[in-house]
Parts: structure tokens; sequence; C-alpha cells
């Protein structure tokens, strides 16, 4: 007779792995963890033994920030103020302090020193003794607000922000990381884009590096944010007022039949079976891309370039062809038309590699390893972006490094640079377009809802704006009320 003893039961189970699986490094981000223990208790005790624990304390506050009027704060604003204030109470627990017991020298020292670890950084701080104007300026703002509200309450008598003074805030520490000059003009190059995000066997099995190099050269070229890429669809891509889909077929058709023979629809590719494996055309009219509205941000409509339609084109086509053997392997036509009707044009553009797990109302039973999913294209996570964006940089510097050393051409090294994401490439086209377009041009271009936002971004870059011209006017009035002169005819 078998023994019946979990032989697993010795067996120590092996760590979570990174991603989803991995507990929260932060514990108080975004649900709020257990109050961190002080490392020693208090010599004389607490100073405020009725304050509650730090978790009531920020909740008290968020829920004024998120109920006051006439404008609330927003629900990621609120959780990104209580993470900055779990840094500040794991910065106490340190010095032995509760939340309530600290004093207007404790938050100089916190201050003048470096900013907690709140979560893995990508990168290391530019200054490591001390933290940023900006991030000085954002801790003191909730700082204030929570030890302010504390003082209504009556759980302390005096706010230890009182006496502390204003943190000063530098315009430049507020501009965004920007690209080293000659890198987004790599970043917008197709041919080392392809050069990178290169298929190892076949474009069918490797689908996602068509997919990775069509995101890189978009956001190359539009600066779109990293919440706009992942909601785009292909709905949102069109020329001439038909779908992208419906458009490069009509172009095919008319190459078919020799209409307008003068002008080549064909894709400019390096190897066609590679780079375009299902024969996308370019469409007669322009592709123009459509950005829905967001809470932060305005829609827009963007002309894209033919570099971008070269690598974006190829992709929409292929993911075309993989929704297609999906809904192949379906039983009947009605149910294969309702899936393309329902995921082809309304799923996401840029869809996940990774698969979910399967529910109840899964379409088809089996499972293909070169396809996504069997039932549906899901929607990408910021991680994976980061994670393209990482690629990119570090295969477009190889790309041009036959040997170690300098690159070719004398360009600058992208795996050195420390910035990667589409946060840093919008960043620099907003500055690029701000040298060489119109305010209203940019703001349209970036999405601002507001013009102010723009010229904040333009004066901590240092670039001179209509808003300065406005006060210089306000400065010799003369100049501004002048009389114009007008020529009648």
């Amino acid at each position: 007779m078998k023994s019946t003893t979990n032989r697993n039961a010795l067996v120590d189970t092996p760590p979570p792995k990174r991603g989803r699986g991995r507990p929260r490094i932060h514990p108080i981000a975004p649900n709020l963890g257990p109050e961190p223990e002080p490392i020693a208790p208090p010599p004389h005790g607490r100073i405020n033994p009725a304050a509650p624990n730090h978790l009531q304390a920020v909740q008290s506050w968020s829920e004024i920030c998120r109920t006051k009027r006439p404008r609330a704060m927003a629900p990621s604003s609120i959780a990104a103020n209580e993470v900055l204030w779990g840094g500040w109470c794991q910065w106490l627990a340190a010095q032995a302090l509760h939340w309530s017991d600290a004093s207007t020298n404790n938050v100089r020292a916190f201050l003048d020193g470096p900013a907690p670890s709140l979560r893995r950084r990508r990168r290391p701080p530019l200054n490591p003794a001390r933290m940023s104007s900006l991030t000085r300026v954002r801790y003191f703002r909730v700082l204030k607000g929570i030890y302010e509200n504390a003082v209504t309450q009556r759980w302390i008598e005096q706010a230890p922000t009182m006496d502390a003074p204003q943190p000063a805030y530098i315009a430049k520490d507020a501009q965004g990381a920007v690209l080293a000059p000659g890198v987004l003009e790599r970043l917008q190059n197709t041919n080392l884009l392809r050069q990178t995000f290169a298929p190892s066997t076949d474009s069918y099995r490797q689908w996602w590096l068509l997919r990775d190099r069509a995101i890189v050269a978009l956001t190359a070229e539009t600066g779109i944010t990293s919440a706009e890429l992942i909601n785009l669809k292909l709905s949102d891509l069109g020329a001439g007022g038909l779908n992208i889909l419906r458009a490069m077929d009509a172009a095919a058709q008319r190459s078919l039949h020799g209409d307008e023979p003068n002008e080549s629809t064909d894709l400019n590719v390096t190897k066609v079976s590679v780079d375009n494996p299902c024969g996308a055309r370019m469409p007669r009219a322009p592709v123009v891309l459509t950005i829905a509205p967001s809470l932060t941000l305005q829609g827009r409509s963007l002309t894209l370039p033919a570099r971008v339609c070269e690598t974006l084109l190829p992709w929409v086509k292929l993911r075309e062809h993989l929704f297609t053997r999906t809904a192949a392997r379906l039983g009947q036509a009605s149910e294969r038309d309702a899936f393309l009707h329902r995921h082809s044009l309304r799923g996401p553009l840029f869809p996940s590699r990774q698969k979910r797990r399967r529910t109840a109302q899964s379409d088809s039973p089996h499972e293909d390893t070169q396809l996504p999913t069997s039932a549906a294209f899901y929607p990408m996570e910021s991680a994976a972006l980061y994670l393209i964006f990482k690629r990119a940089f570090a295969g477009l510097s190889e790309a041009t490094m036959p040997e170690k050393g300098q690159p070719q051409d004398a360009s600058p090294l992208l795996e050195h640079h420390g910035a990667r994401g589409p946060s840093v490439i919008r960043n620099t086209l907003i500055q690029l377009w701000l040298r060489t377009l119109s305010e209203e041009e940019v703001q349209w271009r970036a999405g601002f809802k507001t013009i102010e936002s723009l010229r904040v971004i333009a004066r901590g870059a240092g670039i001179e704006t209509s808003s300065e011209d406005d006060s210089q006017n306000l400065e010799h009035p003369d100049a501004a009320t002048a009389p114009k002169h007008h020529v009648r005819r």
C-alpha cells in the first residue's frame, strides 16, 4: 500500500515571481497597508496619545479632497498623495516617532534629505543626497494638508508645518526628462526599427515584433501618451472616410485593375515576406489617427506621414490576419461574423501578447500558441510598454555599433540614456514643437486642454512664449496701446 504522506510538505515553496504575483513594494500604496512599526519605542511616550494611526489621518484628509467643491481632487492624485504620506511615516518610524509627534525640525530635516525609496526605481535619482525642489513642494503640500486637518479634528494642537518654511519652487526641476540630441531621429528611422525588431523565425510566429516597431514609430511621431496608446482601437485609424482596412482593400483593388498607374500603393519595405507578410497597401487618401478625449487631454486627429504608415500598416494587416485565423476555428458562420464584428474594429490596436485565464464565455475551446488568445485580444499594460521601449533604446544602440566602442555617425549611445518610455519621447517632441510651431498648434498636437499647461513646460525648458511677450507689453503700455494704422481699399 502506498504511503499517503505528502512528499511536497517539506519542500519550501518558491518565492513569488516578479509581475502579477509580486507583493507590493510599498505597503501603503494604494490600499494602505499596516502602519510602520518604529525601530525603538519613544523614550518618553507619545506626546499625543489620543491621535489615531497614520491610516485614519490620511483617509480623513483624502475624503475631504475627494468631496471638496467646486473642484474635487482626482483619484490618481489622492493615491499619489497617500504614497507620499507613507514615505513620511516610514521616515518617522526610523526616528522612533509617531506621525502626531513630529516637530518642525523633523519636517526640515526630512525635506533637506534624500527622497524616500517608495517603489522600485527604474533609474537612479539625479541627486541621491537631496530630493528635488519639485519633490519637496509635493511633500510639503501633503504634510501641510494632513496636519492642518489633524488640528481641525483636534488630534494635535499645532501643525509642525506651521513654522516650517515653504520650499522654494525651481521651474527647471519641473522639466521632464528629454532625449539627447540625435536620439529622436533614430527612433523615427524606419530601417533601424526593422533591424531592431526583426523576427528570428517568421512574422506570423513572432507577430509581436511588428506590433512593437509600430508602437515605437507611432509614439516617436505623435507623442501619444501611454494611456492613449493602450486605449487605441483599430477603428481609430481611417483614410478618406473609410476605416483603414477598407481603405487598404480599395487601394489593392485599384492596383489590381490598373487604375491610376502613376500612383503606386506599394509600401517601401526591405523584405516583403518579413516586413509586410500580409501585403498591406498604402491608401490613396492620407491616413488619419483619431485619439479619443480623456479626463486630462482633449481628443485630436493627426495625419500620419508615410514613414509611420510603412511600419504601422503591415502590422494592421497582420493583426487582421490573426483575427481571421481565430474566427476560422469557430463553428458556424454567424459565430465567425459576430467574433470579427466584436473584436476586429472595436478591439485594441496593439493587443497584449499575454494570454488571460479562460472564462466560461470563451468562443473556442482550442488553443493556438501563435495567437495571443483564442477568445479575444486584450489591451496591453504600461509595464509591457516600458519593456518595449527599453528594447528599442538598447537595440537601436546596438544596430549602429558593429563593434563595442563609439557608434557610427558619432550618434549618442541610446543604451546609456537613463529615462526610457513614451513620456520622455513626448517631452522631447513637445519642446521641439515649441521651438518650431505656434502655441495653438502645439497645444492641439499634444492634446492639452489649456494653454497654461503648455506654458508651464515652456517655462521649465527656458522657451519663450507669447505670454512672456504680453508681460513685456504690460511693462511698456505705450507700445501696447499704440494705434495701428489700417490701409483701406
